[in-house]
């Protein structure tokens, strides 16, 4: 197992959460490295963003999920997309190049998660949604957010970079 030391040499912008919330990078915990998705979705008609806030966690950032072995990045979009939102209807699934890198405690697997996030850019074709699990529903909220308010809704660097690159993108 790699150490914090070892991982900040790897990842030199890695966002490390040790800011003592529950969320925290826990040291008596073993460290999964994981290479999610994060999806920046857009409103269909207006200038607004999906945000997650976390239940258990102080964490506002983009909807995340793993690809699955088997899937693609656009089947494991519009999965994530139905599954954590109930939103049935994508127009635009765009993979951007870019990845950020974070360490922190994931609240609802009970692991230090050393996560890759890769960007990607959804935008909804329509607000056709379908109701979403309970269980999905106890993890976090989904709020649209207006375009000039989404940094300041994000808590987390390694978010806050996926967006300040979406924007110098456009």
């Amino acid at each position: 197992m790699k150490s914090i030391q070892e991982i900040k040499a790897l990842y030199p912008d890695i966002d490390v959460n040790q800011d003592g919330v529950n969320d925290s990078y826990r040291e008596d915990l073993p460290i999964i490295e994981r290479d999610p998705i994060a999806v920046i979705i857009k409103h269909p008609t207006e200038d607004l963003y999906l945000m997650a806030k976390w239940k258990s966690a102080e964490w506002s950032g983009f909807l995340t999920g793993g690809i699955e072995e088997g899937d693609t990045l656009e089947r494991t979009v519009q999965k994530e997309i139905y599954e954590e939102t109930g939103f049935k209807n994508i127009s635009k699934i765009i993979p951007l190049d870019f990845t950020s890198h974070a360490l922190f405690f994931h609240t609802v697997k009970n692991v230090n998660r050393l996560a890759h996030y890769h960007l990607v850019f959804a935008q909804l074709a329509d607000l056709t949604k379908d109701s979403v699990s309970e269980e999905e529903q106890n993890i976090a909220d989904f709020v649209w957010v207006q375009k000039n308010d989404v940094l300041k809704t994000i808590t987390r660097n390694a978010m806050k970079s996926l967006w300040n690159f979406y924007l110098n993108q456009k």
